[in-house]
């Protein structure tokens, strides 16, 4: 990997969580220049990323989450101004699926993206969207089609925008694990309530004939 960056950042944030949920709400800004480049090999999966910024911008974002019994919600919200020029490109292939995207950005931009996840233990959807004014112009979009440790992501973003920017993208991801494991729980207990009736049902037969017996003296 190789990168060059002179750049100045600062950031602050505040953050509170309970059993059940968190929150929290942070600051950031970075100014000046930065570019990398990255290319190898993950296990058998080939990666390459590069990137470029020049300018300055400022990001305002907020998250929140409600979990229980592994069934929630997620939210998050960034306002940001910035102002310059920045670009970047990803792919990732192999025995996991595809990865890949580029974006690009010019000019000045005030704008907002909101994202929203629902998740569940079979699975996770998730739902964006974006919008900005300003005197600039963008363009970007991104795919995948992946399949890690039991789990199957696909996804699809794009963004085109001149003076007014609009962005939407969708994410889906579902667990094959969790789904093998939640039949596994319902066949056991299909299992358990037969068992159940059977013995239930050999009980009553057990009680009727002796109840027979002691009224007949057999």
């Amino acid at each position: 990997m190789s990168s060059i960056s002179n750049t100045a950042e600062a950031g602050a944030s505040v953050s509170a969580s309970s059993e059940y949920g968190s929150a929290s709400i942070g600051v950031t800004a970075k100014i000046g220049t930065e570019a990398g480049a990255s290319a190898g090999f993950d296990g058998d999966n080939v990666n390459a990323s590069v990137n470029y910024f020049n300018g300055a911008e400022v990001h305002t974002t907020a998250t929140g989450e409600v979990d229980y019994e592994g069934v929630g919600v997620a939210g998050s919200v960034d306002v940001y101004a910035k102002s310059g020029t920045e670009a970047d490109a990803h792919m990732t292939a192999g025995k996991n699926g595809v990865d890949t995207g580029a974006n690009f950005s010019s000019g000045t931009a005030v704008g907002v993206d909101v994202q929203g996840t629902e998740h569940f233990r079979e699975g996770s959807i998730t739902g964006g969207t974006g919008v900005s004014i300003g005197e600039h112009v963008s363009a970007g979009g991104s795919a995948e089609a992946t399949m890690k440790n039991g789990k199957i992501t696909v996804g699809v973003s794009g963004d085109v925008a001149a003076g007014l920017g609009l962005d939407i993208d969708v994410s889906a991801t579902v667990n094959t694990n969790q789904i093998a494991n939640d039949g596994k729980v319902v066949a056991n207990q299909v299992v358990t309530t037969t068992n159940t009736v059977g013995n239930t049902l050999k009980d009553t037969g057990n009680k009727i004939s002796n109840g027979f017996k002691k009224i007949f003296k057999w």
